[in-house]
C-alpha cells in the first residue's frame, strides 16, 4: 500500500511540472517573442561636416545615433572645434544606437614669448649676434652703414627695433658701424668739370661750389684749382669746390 501511494505522488508531481514548465514556455513565446524576434529600425546617417561637436551630438542623439570622437588633429581652413571627417559617410544607413565616429578641429596655440629682443645697440657684432640667439631669435641679414656715433663694428640698430616683442624663431636682422671712412681727395686741376665730378662719384664725394675765373697761364675749360686741395683726407660724402678757368669775364 505504501509502495502504490508512493508512485501516485510522483506522477501527480511529475504532471504538475509539465503543466508548469508549459505555461511557462507559453507566456515567454506571447510576451517576449515579439521583442525578441524585432529587428532595430534603420536611419540614414546625417551630414556632420562643418558643425560643432556639440551641434553635432544634438543631431545624432535625435536620430537616435551616438557620436564618438575618434581623432582631433587641426585644419587652419576650419574653426576651432568643428567636425572634419566622419564614419559612416552621410547617407549610409546604419541601425538605431550606433556609433557615427568624427574627426575634430584643434586649433594649436603659438608660444608667445614674454622676453623682447634685447637692445644690442653699441656692442660688438658677435656679442651681439650671440645675445639674440640666446633670447631665441634667429639672426638674419647683417647690414653696414656709416655712423658718427658708433665706433667700427657696433652694432647701430636691429629690425624688429630692440624692446618689440615677438615669437620665438622670429629673424632679426642686425645694422652695423662702419664709422666714418675717410677718403683721400682726388686731384682735379686740369680736368673737365664732367671728369672731376665722375672721378668724385667714384669716390663717395659729390662736385661742390664751381667758380669762374680767366687766366690766360692755363687752358680754358679746365679746373686750375680746388678746395679741400688733393690728398687731404675728408669724410665720405663731402663735397670739393672747384675753381675753372673759362674765357672772358665772369
Amino acid at each position: 500500500m505504501y509502495y502504490e501511494s508512493g508512485v501516485k505522488y510522483f506522477w501527480i508531481s511529475f504532471f504538475t511540472s509539465l503543466i508548469v514548465s508549459a505555461i511557462v514556455c507559453f507566456l515567454i513565446i506571447a510576451f517576449l517573442s515579439p521583442y525578441i524576434s524585432q529587428k532595430k529600425a534603420k536611419v540614414d546617417v546625417p551630414n556632420l561636416k562643418g558643425m560643432k561637436e556639440d551641434q553635432a551630438f544634438v543631431v545624432l542623439r535625435n536620430k537616435g545615433l551616438l557620436l564618438f570622437v575618434s581623432e582631433k588633429k587641426e585644419d587652419p581652413n576650419y574653426e576651432d572645434g568643428v567636425v572634419l571627417d566622419q564614419e559612416p559617410l552621410p547617407g549610409f544607413s546604419i541601425e538605431e544606437g550606433s556609433l557615427v565616429k568624427v574627426t575634430i578641429n584643434v586649433k594649436l596655440k603659438t608660444e608667445i614669448l614674454e622676453e623682447v629682443i634685447p637692445d644690442v645697440r653699441g656692442q660688438q657684432l658677435m656679442t651681439a649676434k650671440n645675445k639674440i640667439e640666446e633670447a631665441g631669435y634667429i639672426v638674419g641679414k647683417i647690414e653696414f652703414k656709416e655712423s658718427d656715433t658708433y665706433t667700427k663694428d657696433c652694432v647701430i640698430n636691429t629690425t624688429p627695433a630692440p624692446g618689440t616683442k615677438s615669437t620665438k624663431g622670429t629673424v632679426v636682422n642686425i645694422i652695423v658701424s662702419t664709422a666714418i671712412v675717410e677718403i683721400t681727395v682726388p686731384d682735379l686741376r686740369r680736368k673737365s668739370i664732367s671728369s672731376a665730378r665722375s672721378s668724385l662719384e667714384k669716390r663717395g664725394l659729390k662736385l661742390g661750389n664751381i667758380r669762374y675765373t680767366t687766366n690766360i697761364e692755363f687752358a680754358f675749360d679746365i679746373i686750375i684749382s680746388q678746395q679741400p686741395p688733393s690728398g687731404a683726407k675728408v669724410n665720405s660724402g663731402s663735397s670739393v669746390d672747384i675753381v675753372v678757368n673759362r674765357e672772358g669775364t665772369y
